[in-house]
C-alpha cells in the first residue's frame, strides 16, 4: 500500500514532468524555427531538404547553393532535450550545450589543410580527430577567453582561420573549424547561440568562399 507522502510525491513528480515537457518542447521548437529562418536568410539556397532528428531535438538541412565557390551547405542542429525532465541532467553532462554543425562543400580543392580546435572539446584529444596530425604543425593559441589547438600544413591557411575566429563577436562559441582539401570541405562545429547565429553563418560563408 502506497503511503500518502509517497503518493503525493509521485503526483508532484508527474506534474512537474508534464510542465517541463510542454515548456521544453515550446523552447526547442522556437530555437529550431528561428535557426531555420536564419540559415535560409543568410545562405539563400536554390533548393533545400530537411530531415528531422528525433522529436523536438534537431534537424539536418541540405542546401543547394552553387554560388561563390560553394556547391552545397549541410547544416545539423542538435538541441538539449529540454522537454525531458528526467533525461536533460544527463544530456547536460554528456552533450553540454545546443550544437550546430556546418559543412560547406567547395567547388575547388583548398590549397592546404588547417584546424582550429577548442581544447577539451574532444575527450580523446585532437590527435584522434585530425588525420595525419603527426605531419602537421600544432600551436596553442588563445582566442577570446578560450584556448585552442591550431593545427596546419600551411601558415597562410591557418591565419585565415585565426582571422575568421577573431572577427566573431563571440569567438568562444567555436569548437572546431577545419579546412580539409581531401574532402573539398570547410567544416565548422559550434555552440548554437541564436543571438550571434546570423553573424556566424555569414562569416562562415565568407570564409568558405575565401578558401575555395
Amino acid at each position: 500500500m502506497i503511503t500518502s507522502p509517497v503518493f503525493f510525491g509521485i503526483l508532484l513528480l508527474a506534474g512537474v514532468t508534464i510542465i517541463q515537457f510542454y515548456r521544453g518542447r515550446r523552447k526547442n521548437l522556437e530555437i529550431l524555427e528561428r535557426s531555420i529562418r536564419i540559415l535560409e536568410e543568410v545562405i539563400k539556397p536554390k533548393s533545400k531538404e530537411y530531415t528531422v532528428i528525433g522529436i523536438y531535438v534537431g534537424y539536418h538541412a541540405k542546401y543547394l547553393v552553387d554560388r561563390g565557390g560553394v556547391r552545397e551547405v549541410d547544416a545539423t542542429v542538435v538541441l538539449l532535450p529540454r522537454q525531458s525532465l528526467l533525461y536533460i541532467p544527463i544530456a547536460i553532462v554528456t552533450s553540454r550545450f545546443d550544437r550546430l554543425y556546418l559543412v560547406f562543400q567547395l567547388r575547388k580543392t583548398p590549397c592546404a589543410e588547417a584546424h582550429l580546435v577548442r581544447k577539451g572539446y574532444y575527450r580523446l584529444g585532437v590527435k584522434r580527430v585530425v588525420k595525419n596530425f603527426e605531419n602537421m604543425v600544432c600551436e596553442s593559441v588563445e582566442i577570446g577567453n578560450a584556448r585552442y589547438h591550431l593545427v596546419y600544413t600551411s601558415r597562410p591557411m591557418a591565419e585565415k582561420l585565426l582571422r575568421f575566429a577573431n572577427e566573431l563577436s563571440r569567438p568562444s562559441i567555436l569548437n572546431h573549424v577545419a579546412v580539409v582539401p581531401k574532402l573539398n570541405r570547410l567544416y565548422i562545429a559550434a555552440k548554437l547561440d541564436l543571438e550571434v547565429l546570423h553573424e556566424l553563418i555569414a562569416k562562415s560563408y565568407a570564409l568558405a568562399r575565401e578558401v575555395a
